[in-house]
Order: structure tokens, then C-alpha cells, then sequence
């Protein structure tokens, strides 16, 4: 048996406390020129105080044209690192890595009419918040490599312990490794080693900018759940390969805004097997990862509700660390609970139609967060019709506003 309570020692060295951690989740926090505020200060001392053994921050953007949400940090040279080692400071004591993420495709309109992704296509389908892609060429590969080995730079001098490449739901470097969104072929394109070119190259562009010691994760889809897509067979190859490169964590989930497996909401089921717990939605895959992986730690991530799922997660083997993102939004002591041997608050439920529903869905989770920021406590009665709406509407405002200047400044000449 695994004590929720057993340290966890990464191959970076960095030791996590216990084996809960708080997932990533997108914060939308930022100010309107990007940057970390007080209220990223408040929620992340909020969830160390929480009792979790590791925090992994939301999308840090590292090109301020291609956002996921209008009020993510961007960690470019225009990045304020004062501002970000004051919110890492807030976490004391508590291990903290910071997702560095590109959206691709899976950029907002409003905020960039015409997303790039490796190949072009048809626009992302939600709802008609997406515009239609345009393929990247090679140097702009190469540019996004360069910037996520800036933005490693930019997090570590704040800092943090380490940061996580986000190769998951859908984003670019997700859709680098899906067959449906990759039809490139050049070197960046074809078989599972030319489509994983992309991360590969900028995990080692993360590590060139780091020192020693430093934490590289990655976030890593289990599959799409689409036809065409990425598959668990694909993904096994990709873990293969993580291996090679020496990573520190792996943090497995799954699914994409079109198919959104990640909120539950469309097919998360994969195959059973040994290993599997119904409620985590891809607990059959961490059975696979930890065989392709024998000795990196991996953590999982989706569906984990109760207490007794997370223990027999542990106990498999299959998995060394639990993150939970909604649960710690809506509860953020559920760790110190969980530690204690409680459970923690039951989750709403959502009726909305999907796509409608998982931007509310999200957006009510930002809500909470939100809160914590303010120095609040969540609000567990908020109505979904209305956190839609607030989506909708405020990504559509900022974005357009916003927008001119923000491209203006990431292609301002290099000092």
C-alpha cells in the first residue's frame, strides 16, 4: 500500500511531499498586457496551503499572439519575472512547475482571426470560436521551438522548480502528434517520430535554457478519441520516446475540445485491463505508460472523484502521483482532507448541450478560481447558463481590444 502521505522523489531531484498534486487549469488571471497579478499570488498560496505535494500552474502562453484564453500569463521577454517569482513565492515551501503551452488551432478568434497549426484545415468546431488554421512552415517551427526554450528560461529565473510542456487536449503540440491534424511530410510529419519531432525538439530546448536540478514534465494525451486521431498505441510510442529524453514526469489525460474526454463529456472510456479504475478515465492507459516507462514517475489526471479510487490508483503501481484540477477549484483544502483520511465535496453536474456545456463547464470553474484570487470562497451554486454567457462574451470583448496591440508587441524587434 501507498500512503497518500509518501514522498515522491523526481529524477531532477525535486522531492514532492505527498502524492497529490493540483493539475493544471487555466487561471485567466493575467492583466490586460499579460502579466501575473495579486490574484495569481492569492490562488496559489490558497492551494499550497491546501495541502498538495505538487502545483502545476495553467497555460503560461509562450507567444502572445496565439492565446488560449485572453488572460493568460505570457512568458515571452516582455514577461515582468518580479511579478512571477512573487506568485511562485506565494507557494512557499510547496513544489511548483509552471505549464509552458502553445494553443495552435485551438486559439480564439477573437484573438487571433487566423490560427496557425502544423497542417492546415478545417477550424476547430465549438461553437464558431475558432478560426480556420493556416500550416506553419518550417522556420515558424523552429521560431515556437526558440520560444519555449525562452520561456523555460523565464520561469526558472522566477523561481519555480521545473515547468511541464503541454502536449495534451488538442493543443499545438498535441496536434503535432495527431494524424489528423498532422499531414505534413516533411521532417515534422508522417510516423509517430517524425509527428513527435515538435516536442521533442523543444523539450530539449527547455533543457538547453535550464540548469541542473531543473524539472522538465509533460503532459501527454493517452488518446483523442476521435477517428484519425492520436491513438493509445500512438501514445505508447510517444512515451517510449519521453523516455529517451530523460523527462522527470508525465502526467497522462486525454481528449480534445472536439472530443472533450477530458471533462467527461464524450467518450472517455478506453480499454480495460489490469490497473483500471472505472472512475479515473484513463487509468488503463497509465497500466501501459508505466510499462513503456518503468522508472519515470507518472502522474494521472481526469475522472479521479473519491478517496478509495485515488489509493487503488496508487497501489496498482501504475501510477505514482494523483492530480486533481475541478475538485481542488471547488474545494482547494481537499489534499490536507484527503490526507486526513476524508473525502472531499461532490462535483455539479452540467446539462447544458456539449459544446455550449463545456465552455460553461470551464468558464464555472474559472469562476471559483476567480474567487480564490479575490480572497473569496468558491460558489458552489453559480448558474452554468450564466458562466457560459461569461465566456462568451468576455473572451469575445478582451480579444477583440486587446488583440492589435498584442500582436504589435510580440512582433516588436529584439532588443
Amino acid at each position: 500500500m501507498t500512503p497518500f502521505d509518501t514522498p515522491l522523489t523526481l529524477p531532477s531531484g525535486l522531492v514532492l511531499p505527498n502524492r497529490i498534486a493540483k493539475a493544471p487549469m487555466t487561471e485567466n488571471l493575467a492583466d490586460a498586457d499579460n502579466q501575473p497579478t495579486v490574484r495569481h499570488e492569492r490562488v496559489y498560496r490558497r492551494w499550497a496551503e491546501g495541502g498538495a505535494g505538487l502545483l502545476v500552474t495553467g497555460n503560461l502562453m509562450v507567444d502572445r499572439r496565439y492565446l488560449e484564453r485572453s488572460r493568460n500569463i505570457v512568458a515571452d521577454r516582455h514577461l515582468d519575472l518580479g511579478r512571477l517569482a512573487r506568485v511562485r513565492e506565494a507557494a512557499g515551501s510547496t513544489p511548483m512547475i509552471a505549464q509552458l503551452s502553445h494553443p495552435g488551432r485551438q486559439t480564439n478568434r477573437f484573438i487571433a482571426r487566423h490560427p496557425v497549426a502544423p497542417s492546415g484545415g478545417k477550424a476547430v468546431s465549438m461553437l464558431g470560436l475558432f478560426g480556420k488554421p493556416r500550416p506553419l512552415t518550417a522556420e515558424e517551427i523552429g521560431e515556437i521551438v526558440r520560444r519555449f526554450g525562452e520561456a523555460a528560461q523565464q520561469v526558472e529565473q522566477a523561481g519555480f522548480d521545473g515547468l511541464q510542456v503541454h502536449a495534451a487536449h488538442g493543443y499545438l503540440l498535441a496536434q503535432f502528434l495527431s494524424p489528423h491534424t498532422n499531414r505534413r511530410t516533411d521532417s515534422w510529419g508522417g510516423d509517430v517520430a517524425g509527428r513527435a519531432r515538435a516536442l521533442l525538439e523543444v523539450i530539449r530546448s527547455c533543457r538547453s535554457a535550464t540548469g541542473d536540478g531543473f524539472a522538465v514534465a509533460v503532459k501527454l494525451n493517452s488518446s483523442d478519441f476521435r477517428h484519425g486521431g492520436l491513438t493509445e498505441d500512438h501514445a505508447e510510442q510517444v512515451v517510449k520516446l519521453l523516455v529517451d529524453e530523460g523527462v522527470d514526469l508525465i502526467e497522462i489525460s486525454g481528449g480534445t475540445y472536439e472530443s472533450p474526454a477530458l471533462l467527461g463529456l464524450a467518450g472517455a472510456s478506453e480499454s480495460t485491463g489490469p490497473g483500471s479504475v472505472k472512475e479515473a478515465y484513463f487509468s488503463a492507459f497509465a497500466t501501459r505508460a508505466r510499462r513503456a516507462a518503468p522508472d519515470v514517475p507518472i502522474m494521472l489526471t481526469g475522472g479521479i472523484r473519491t478517496r478509495t479510487a485515488m489509493q487503488a490508483l496508487l497501489d496498482s503501481g501504475a501510477v505514482d502521483v494523483i492530480g486533481m484540477g475541478r475538485p481542488i477549484a471547488l474545494d482547494p483544502d481537499l489534499p490536507a482532507k484527503l490526507l486526513r483520511g476524508e473525502e472531499g465535496r461532490a462535483l455539479p453536474s452540467y446539462s447544458l448541450p456539449t459544446a455550449l456545456g463545456m465552455a460553461g463547464e470551464s468558464e464555472w470553474y474559472e469562476h471559483q478560481i476567480g474567487r480564490l484570487g479575490d480572497g473569496l470562497e468558491p460558489e458552489p451554486d453559480l448558474n452554468e447558463y450564466l458562466a457560459a454567457g461569461s465566456f462568451l462574451v468576455g473572451e469575445a470583448i478582451r480579444g477583440l481590444r486587446e488583440g492589435p496591440r498584442r500582436r504589435k508587441l510580440a512582433t516588436a524587434p529584439r532588443s
